[in-house]
């Protein structure tokens, strides 16, 4: 069966099913983009220290021409298969490569477009699999043959799973825009990072070196450390450009990016869980982070750079709307979970962070806080709990304190009691334990029809 999407059908010609297929022809092009530039910057500060051209010009030269033959055997040496039950990759001038993944591993594909793949309408394809073996990726296709492969890779791993309605999930559907960051959110948010603070710090230290008369290499260190810090700001400013959140069939699909654009689908079926973090400078601006925790791969750890990341800067309120509506859970009810502190004993252990360290277990939810500088709340619906535990480490014992875990899949969500009562950390661990398991019959992390009109009322639009 195929469906049809805005784009064409699903799936490639019969005729062409399980054919060869390379990549494209200006791959070797958009790989040694980087070392053009790269060249062109060393080369420009060659021109302006000694005014020679010619260095330059012989610099480029030789990089094309490196670039043009082992780029060009290369991308000739690497083909790539679509069967009906596997994606074959084979590579390798000297020693050959073939790399096989089974299409009913597929968890995700997005599609990313750095800045010089894009000027050549090119795209490279991130395949991430339920294994442990790093991502698989595709680059360079065009643009169109990159959406094309990966509608057909999903229809198949659709069918390979033989789920009923296989290539309903599959279609390109046209997604509904619930989100776009507007400009005002991105310039509170990247003026308010940790970034900006760095290079603040870097320029009154240039600035004191100048005043100083310190000699000039610590002067140049000084300025190299200023030019990172601002590359570093202006890499943050550039991901969060053009931030939008949409609704697809299979989830929520994020994308962003002012050079290099990046597109990536959550699944929300499997979505383990959600975290909203608030950095102490955006609090004072109602400002929140929304991260997500997928299971299968593709969690990094938290930092704005994660792929985990859905907003990166948004008002409080539509950051706990949208985790809510994620996970399944009824508006209002992250503020309704009653969480506990430690006892003041357990100062001893965590004398700054304990009264930041929240814990608590609701008919639905598991919720734990921590932070003062970033406060953090980890949120898990309790079906995706799969057991409750209590541990105590040596220290604990003596201060007769106990830890309360709720184990979910590995990823980036991980809700923890830290130094609990120990009656108060059997209950909590006897009572979840109860209420996981009744969760797990009925709880869904569907993003269904209603969520999406509840999302929608909340669309911003520059």
């Amino acid at each position: 069966m195929s469906a049809e999407g805005p784009s064409g059908p699903v799936d490639p010609p019969p005729a062409a099913d399980g054919d060869l297929r390379r990549l494209s022809p200006l791959t070797p092009l958009a790989r040694s983009g980087i070392f053009l530039v790269v060249v062109v910057f060393a080369g420009g500060r060659e021109v302006v220290q000694e005014g020679d051209l010619r260095i330059v010009l012989g610099l480029l030269v030789l990089v094309l021409l490196a670039g043009a033959v082992f780029g060009g055997l290369s991308w000739y040496r690497t083909f790539f298969r679509i069967t009906a039950d596997e994606l074959r990759i084979d590579t390798g001038l000297l020693n050959r490569r073939s790399r096989r993944v089974r299409l009913d591993r597929i968890l995700e594909i997005g599609v990313d477009q750095p800045l010089v793949a894009r000027v050549l309408g090119l795209a490279e394809l991130r395949i991430e699999t339920a294994t442990n073996e790093s991502e698989v990726r595709l680059a360079y296709l065009s643009e169109a043959d990159a959406h094309e492969v990966r509608r057909t890779l999903l229809a198949r791993r659709d069918r390979a799973r033989d789920e009923e309605e296989a290539a309903e999930p599959s279609t390109e559907a046209p997604a509904r825009l619930l989100v776009r960051v507007p400009v005002s959110w991105q310039l509170v948010g990247v003026l308010l990072s940790p970034e900006t603070i760095g290079l603040v710090v870097v320029v009154l230290v240039v600035v004191g070196l100048l005043i100083g008369g310190i000699p000039f290499g610590a002067f140049g260190v000084g300025v190299l450390s200023l030019l990172g810090a601002a590359v570093s700001l202006g890499r943050k400013a550039s991901d969060w450009w053009d931030w939008t959140v949409s609704a697809v069939p299979s989830g929520l699909q994020v994308r962003h990016g002012l050079f290099g654009v990046s597109t990536r689908t959550f699944n929300v079926e499997r979505l383990q869980g959600v975290r909203i973090v608030e950095p102490v400078l955006h609090r004072p601006f109602g400002l929140a982070r929304l991260e997500l925790s997928v299971a299968g791969g593709g969690v990094k750890e938290s930092d704005e750079d994660s792929t985990g990341v859905a907003l990166p800067v948004a008002p409080r309120h539509l950051v706990r709307r949208m985790a809510e509506d994620l996970i399944g859970a009824r508006p209002g009810d992250l503020g309704r979970v009653a969480t506990t502190l430690p006892p003041r004993r357990a100062g001893w252990l965590a004398p700054i962070s304990r009264r930041w360290l929240g814990f608590g277990v609701s008919e639905d939810l598991v919720v734990g806080r921590s932070g003062w500088f970033a406060r953090q709340t980890d949120v898990v619906p309790l079906a995706r709990v799969q057991s409750f535990r209590a541990t105590q480490g040596p220290l604990q014992r003596v201060l007769d304190v106990a830890t309360v875990h709720a184990d979910t899949p590995v990823g980036l969500v991980a809700v923890a009691g830290p130094h609990r009562e120990p009656a108060q950390a059997r209950r909590l661990v006897l009572e979840g334990a109860d209420r996981a398991r009744v969760a797990r019959g009925g709880l869904g992390s569907r993003v269904t029809a209603d969520t999406i009109e509840r999302l929608s009322s909340e669309t911003v639009r520059d």
